[in-house]
């Protein structure tokens, strides 16, 4: 008997490519799932009408149905076709079987807070400018792991695309263990919220109650899992005030494609600048430095969530030299909120870029944002106040030149007398976007303190 397309696909991942295969091959075999299974996740399209929405049928388990206005698919009857394959309604219209893109799963997974939508996701990790080696085995970076912060969980759509780009420095994972009681427990109802400070608390009382002997009774997969992980060359730190955030990202990286890229992700619950003091403090007890010693640890950090300015300080001490700080702010006024006060309290970040993101704009619209002093402020001081009016005036009684902005040094004294910030396009008309992104980069330390 001819061999199968399916049968081939099986026999080349029981040989592990331990044979020749030509690229060809190789991508065919890698590009997905042939036959949908239980607990894939799944796109249906109208075969007449493509222009008609989707349908998600989220994960697929036997004897539940599809419901939409043109009858109901079982999901029996999607199960072990393949993708691309049609299958029809109860009333007889057909369907068409498609893998969702990771951009189609971030968008149309159920929600609890606005996600970052792809075009934004992807330009945030393009400018991180993130690059990976796959491990090699019985080698150490010196350098240690890769680690990223991510302030801010929300939906999970920038986790999955950050546990993406790091995917290659970790390989794949062994089998995922199912979610923790801890992780469950995350999930809080509509009608009770908790504090996360209470939910640390809970979890850890939980913990203290469980034997070692329960403890140490993990499965060959779970220690399997753990080894890995503390194997893995690059992290994703995500942190969420929210348990119910939290859980529920987990839940969305974690059905994606089978949990392909969940096993590059650690998720933590509470204040972002309090974990990253935790993490000094574990830090110094496992190398055995004097405390205020340790070494920075985050390679980039993301910040997504109220208050940005406020991590400004602990951020910058954790972030390596070169390491990219990326501010994710709806609003303009605070990323000048952030601009000011790393000025102000001379942190050692330099401003690189700030772009528009949204409708509108291709790959980020850049904007000119910077303390500036007027010139005619400081000649005022240097001369007597009735030269001032000397010479041709503008509207504001200011010469042309006069009128000229100054861009205020870093070294400049803890004097605010006349310094305003600008904020405007840099080129072009008014755009309406989605939000707006702030890049820094860490600087080295100065001989004379930073």
């Amino acid at each position: 008997m001819k061999p199968t397309g399916l049968s081939i696909w099986r026999a080349l991942r029981a040989q592990a490519f331990d044979f020749p295969v030509c690229h060809s091959c190789r991508r065919w075999i890698a590009t997905g799932r042939l036959r949908v299974t239980e607990n894939d996740t799944v796109l249906l399209r109208r075969k007449d009408d493509l222009n008609a929405g989707p349908i998600f049928t989220g994960p697929l388990t036997r004897g539940k149905k599809v419901q939409s206005h043109t009858g109901n698919i079982g999901h029996d009857e999607i199960i072990g076709k393949e993708i691309r394959d049609v299958v029809r309604t109860s009333r007889g219209k057909e369907y068409r079987i498609y893998q969702p893109t990771l951009a189609e799963y971030v968008t149309l997974t159920p929600r609890i807070v606005t996600p970052i939508y792809p075009a934004d996701a992807n330009l945030i990790v393009s400018l991180l400018d993130i690059h990976v080696t796959p491990p090699e085995p019985g080698t150490e970076d010196e350098a240690g792991p890769l680690e990223i912060l991510e302030a801010g969980t929300g939906h999970g759509a920038l986790t999955l695309h950050l546990a993406r780009a790091i995917s290659a420095a970790n390989g794949r994972s062994p089998k995922i263990p199912p979610l923790s009681a801890q992780a469950i427990n995350k999930v809080v109802s509509k009608d009770h919220v908790q504090d996360p400070i209470e939910d640390a608390d809970a979890s850890n009382d939980a913990l203290e109650g469980t034997s070692s002997e329960e403890v140490a009774r993990a499965s060959p997969e779970e220690e399997a899992y753990e080894q890995w992980k503390r194997a893995r060359s690059a992290i994703i730190h995500t942190v969420d005030a929210s348990a119910e955030r939290s859980a529920h990202a987990e839940r969305i990286v974690r059905g994606f494609r089978h949990g392909i890229y969940a096993g590059n992700v650690d998720y933590h619950v509470g204040d972002a600048s309090q974990w990253i003091k935790e993490q000094f403090q574990t830090r110094h007890a496992s190398s055995g430095e004097e405390p205020g010693k340790a070494e920075p640890f985050l390679s980039h950090v993301i910040l997504d969530l109220p208050g940005t300015h406020h991590h400004l300080d602990t951020v910058s001490q954790a972030l390596r030299v070169n390491g990219a700080l990326a501010v994710f702010n709806p609003s303009i006024t605070q990323i000048t909120s952030c601009v000011q006060k790393i000025r102000q309290q001379r942190l050692p970040l330099v401003l690189e870029q700030v772009v528009e993101l949204g409708a509108g704009s291709t790959g980020g619209r850049e904007w000119d944002v910077r303390a500036v002093r007027p010139r005619v402020l400081d000649r005022m001081q240097a001369q007597p106040a009735s030269d001032s009016s000397d010479g041709e005036s503008t509207a504001n009684g200011q010469s042309p030149n006069e009128a000229q902005e100054t861009e205020k040094p870093q070294t400049t004294d803890s004097r605010e007398d006349g310094w305003e910030m600008v904020c405007r396009p840099k080129v072009g008309a008014r755009v309406v976007g989605g939000g707006f992104l702030a890049i820094w980069k860490r600087m080295k330390p100065t001989l004379t303190g930073e």
